[in-house]
């Protein structure tokens, strides 16, 4: 992972030389609203309240698109997001990610790489550090079908509970079908991951599949974009051999259904009304981590 880091430093060092001569164009948003969540969870410690909470929304972030050549662009970015809640406070998050994307794009396709990296708060406490590079490529098979693949390698900390520490590896692969002059969109995709933490009862393997459907539209004068989405992640955590000395570690096996909805109206040029809906089924051979979540939002996003 320090590989990763040192490349992030060079891409960014490269953006320096070339970012006083070369085109660049930036753009900035901020977004505040209202959420309510069924059940409150910290799915990354295993950290189920069972109990539902109303809160607000506070976002905004920063990119910038650097251009060294016509083939060759620099994208960084940075994103906060918080939620603080109206009684459950100790589950309020904080999330800033930060990334960095180098693509060198030909006829008609992108090969690039990207980093990126979060750090989450819960109650004002940082909890987990996260840091992920990734190399791919992309390819349009024609004007309305679009491959990519990526291969990512992470690694997290977490500040309380350094057994979950982990390195992972995963492979990517979407496909994007575009109708409707690109007005709509369908995403499929599939993902496979292994991770490797510092304690072996939280190793496991696992797949993805997720499929998106998206269409753009105009109703009453306004700019429309709906969409709908699922996806389908399944983990095998690793299981310890049965030991007489030892107590058996029980399963944590998991497999997890999430649905989505999301609906952006655009009220004026720069400002947009949005409202999203998420449901998500989470199993798992933990009866502790098995439970059902609902979260619905509305607010309102200004770009600049």
């Amino acid at each position: 992972m320090r590989t990763l880091t040192t490349l992030a430093v060079m891409s960014a060092m490269t953006l320096s030389i070339h970012a006083t001569a070369a085109d660049a164009t930036f753009n900035t948003h901020a977004q505040i609203g209202l959420t309510s969540n069924s059940d409150l969870a910290i799915k990354e410690l295993d950290v189920i309240s069972s109990q539902s909470d109303t809160g607000t929304l506070l976002s905004a972030g920063l990119s910038a698109e650097f251009k060294a050549t016509d083939a060759l662009k620099f994208t960084p970015s940075y994103r906060y997001e918080n939620t603080n809640y109206h009684t459950l406070d100790q589950y309020d998050l904080s999330l800033h990610q930060y990334g960095l994307d180098t693509n060198y794009k030909l006829t008609h396709t992108d090969i690039g790489f990207r980093y990126d990296g979060a750090t989450a708060q819960v109650a004002n406490k940082t909890f987990l550090t996260l840091d992920q590079g990734s190399l791919y490529i992309g390819h349009f098979v024609n004007n309305t079908t679009y491959l990519r693949a990526a291969l990512k390698a992470g690694e997290k900390q977490f500040t309380t509970q350094p057994a979950r520490d982990a390195q992972s590896l995963g492979l990517d692969t979407s496909l994007f079908y575009f109708i409707n002059q690109g007005n709509t969109m369908l995403l499929l995709g599939a993902s496979l991951d292994k991770e490797e933490a510092t304690e072996q009862q939280y190793d496991f393997s696992g797949w993805t599949l997720n499929t998106r459907v998206s269409h753009t539209f105009t109703a009453f004068g306004n700019t429309n974009k709906a969409s709908i989405g699922w996806r389908y992640q399944d983990k095998d955590y690793q299981e310890n051999p049965n030991d007489i000395l030892t107590e058996p570690t029980p399963s944590r096996d998991e497999s997890r259904h999430v649905l989505t909805a999301h609906w952006q109206l655009s009220l004026l040029d720069s400002l947009s009304l949005i409202t999203e809906a998420e449901y998500g089924d989470y199993q798992s051979q933990l009866e502790a981590n098995t439970y059902t979540q609902s979260i619905a939002s509305i607010s309102l996003r200004a770009e600049f």
